[in-house]
């Protein structure tokens, strides 16, 4: 059987390396790497590359199978605390018994396995996730094993972790796969066809250290959001460029995936803009394929192209307000009073007042380039909460948009708020809005 082999598999390995962990590196973020043995072969020289600037942690021992690693999660990872996870499986996993073809992990348990990982990770970790594709190996020099291990099933593992993480979007992947071959097999496996001698290791090191380091650099963000005075209230009619009103307010330009480090591209601007009577909003998307989604008041608009934004005017009291508009200028408008309310039941109650209009811009002979939205939240929509801003005052905000392309793959969420999760709910991690004069 496959798991008596795999006494024999961790000897040959016998590259285990401890990764730094010297004293006077409590302060530092806590970076864990969790994989086979491969990854013994270069923990050590991440821990190197990142000295001062990371704690490396990674186990002892061999992280072998997709099944194993999901075992022990708690003891590799979670309890750590992680800022950045590294992670993958899979050469274990392909381990055939030449007897029986049997393979130690079958893909329906390996895709539910890397499924598995990921959940538990983004739920119990506030950490930017890594994901390393299995590297490769040579067929021939493998000689007569005790078991079997085909480059071909390598990528068909790979295929399918791929598109398990891919619909994670907090997963980044390192594909240690394609720079193995880059870098050239033969120079850097040794004799036994799988794993890394010490060039390819410090190479494989090398690029797990650049992949975390990027991890490490926080997106630009908009922790704080200056909310000015009007010196005359917008039209609210969806032409921003044209409304001189928005030439005073502050343009908030990153709109990341701070969750995953991705960076804003540049398509979303936003702007606030606050008087006696209302807190008024635009924001300007480049977008070629619009597709609004909802066409009743309170619809489930955000799983097409939105805008939006999640309110907190009293970070001690739980109750929370979200608008969102989508480009046919249906809004959802609602007074939430705190985590786990019913849905149907908020978008049952009356309008809360909002007033929003969205209209595409570019060129309508030829095609849409974008879309903008202006919105007004009368004081009386939140007034329920018993305050309204004065100069100086602080509240919590969270602008974001969600952006249906035409691949299918279901919206992209980009927020101007440190989110560590793709969740615009999580109050704790919203800008801060400060009312000025």
């Amino acid at each position: 059987m496959i798991g008596a082999w795999l006494a024999s598999w961790v000897v040959v390995a016998g590259l285990k390396r401890e990764a730094n962990t010297e004293a006077g590196t409590d302060l530092l973020p806590v970076v864990v790497l969790v994989g086979d043995s491969i990854r013994l072969g270069y923990a050590d020289v991440v821990a190197e590359r990142l000295r001062g600037r990371a704690r490396v942690v990674a186990a002892d021992e061999n992280g072998g199978s997709s099944r194993k690693v999901l075992h022990h999660l708690d003891d590799w990872v979670i309890r750590h605390r992680p800022a950045v996870v590294h992670f993958g499986a899979g050469l274990h996993d392909i381990m055939t018994d030449p007897r029986t073809g049997s393979k130690l992990v079958e893909p329906a348990e390996y895709r539910a396995n890397i499924q598995g990982i990921v959940r538990r990770l983004r739920d119990e970790t506030a950490a930017r996730l890594i994901f390393a594709t299995t590297t490769p190996i040579i067929e021939a020099r493998r000689g007569q094993p005790l078991f079997l291990m085909t480059e071909a099933d390598v990528q068909a593992y790979n295929a399918m972790a791929i598109a398990v993480v891919g619909g994670w979007s907090i997963v980044a992947v390192d594909d240690l796969h394609a720079r193995a071959i880059g870098f050239g097999l033969e120079r850097a496996l040794t004799a036994d066809g799988v794993h890394f001698n010490r060039v390819g290791s410090v190479m494989l090191g090398e690029r797990v250290a650049a992949a975390v380091e990027s991890a490490l650099v926080d997106p630009p963000v908009a922790r704080t959001i200056a909310c000015r005075r009007a010196l005359l209230a917008p039209r609210v009619d969806g032409r921003v460029e044209d409304d001189p009103a928005w030439a005073s307010a502050a343009v908030v330009k990153d709109f990341p995936r701070f969750w995953s480090g991705r960076g804003s591209s540049g398509r979303t601007e936003a702007r606030l803009l606050w008087d006696d009577d209302a807190l008024y909003y635009a924001a300007t998307m480049v977008d070629d394929h619009l597709e609004a989604v909802g066409r009743r008041p309170n619809d489930r608009v955000w799983l097409g192209d939105a805008f939006g934004l999640v309110i907190q005017p009293d970070a001690a009291r739980p109750g929370f307000f979200e608008f969102q508009v989508n480009p046919a200028s249906v809004a959802l408008q609602l007074a939430v009073p705190g985590p786990g309310a019913d849905f149907a039941a908020m978008a049952r109650q009356p309008s809360l007042g909002m007033v929003a209009v969205a209209v595409p811009w570019g060129d309508p002979t030829r095609r849409v380039e974008g879309w903008a939205v202006e919105g007004r939240i009368p004081w009386s929509a939140i007034g329920r909460a018993g305050v309204k801003p004065g100069p100086g005052a602080s509240w919590r905000v969270t602008m974001f948009r969600s952006d249906l392309d035409r691949s299918g793959a279901g919206p992209v969420l980009t927020s101007s708020a440190p989110l560590r999760r793709p969740d615009v709910h999580r109050l704790d991690e919203s800008s801060q809005l400060r009312f000025e004069p």
